[in-house]
């Protein structure tokens, strides 16, 4: 992070994205990316695909699944990082599987607000073109800067439609704890705390303090 700068960041929480991918709105998005021919025999992974449970030894009747993709194929990420790729060209963002991140970093804090919340309006609408949901409870926003005066300055408000976005201290990223400077100290605070739990489980087996 560059000393002057101000950086606003967005975490996104989708709900339930692989039950909720559209596939032949992901055929065509594969199509356009250039996936076609002998590269695309595999499409059929996504067709007349079905279910069926068992519940006290008895296996119900197979129902027809509409959307998403199988969960716990090695495939399934990749299609929805395709997927996913169809967002709006110009914006910035960052997602690994379904953990999404959008952030802007500038000299003016006016001018970082103004480009996250236009982002954020391509989100949105990128969202709901792919049937996808944006959980506005479990996303936040918050502000990183190596100075505290930047920091106090950062007033923006978010909302998804009429829902208001949560401002935070801290967010967590790909099991990471971020804090406004970057320093990583919560996530190590925290990092050492659940360490020395684990470490008083043998202790507590062999009867020592």
């Amino acid at each position: 992070m560059k000393p002057h700068r101000k950086t606003m960041a967005v975490f996104l929480d989708l709900s339930a994205v692989f039950d909720h991918v559209w596939r032949q709105k992901l055929v065509h998005i594969c199509y356009n990316t250039g996936i076609k021919d002998n590269a695309f025999i595999w499409k059929d992974f996504l067709r007349d695909r079905k279910f069926s449970g068992i519940f006290n030894g008895l296996l119900s009747k197979s129902h027809k699944l509409r959307a998403g993709v199988s969960q716990g194929s090695v495939l399934s990420p990749l299609l929805f990082l395709i997927y996913m790729n169809a967002i709006h060209p110009d914006t910035k963002i960052a997602f690994y599987a379904d953990d999404t991140a959008v952030w802007h970093s500038h000299i003016d804090t006016v001018v970082s607000e103004k480009v996250i919340k236009a982002t954020f309006e391509d989100i949105a609408a990128w969202a709901e073109d792919l049937i996808l949901t944006i959980n506005a409870d479990k996303t936040n926003f918050c502000s990183f800067s190596t100075n505290i005066r930047h920091r106090s300055t950062f007033s923006a408000t978010m909302k998804i439609r009429e829902s208001q976005i949560k401002r935070v201290d801290h967010s967590k990223y790909l099991s990471i704890i971020l804090d406004p400077e970057l320093r990583f100290s919560k996530h190590i605070e925290n990092t050492a705390s659940r360490v020395l739990q684990k470490l008083n489980i043998p202790r507590k087996l062999c009867g020592t303090s």
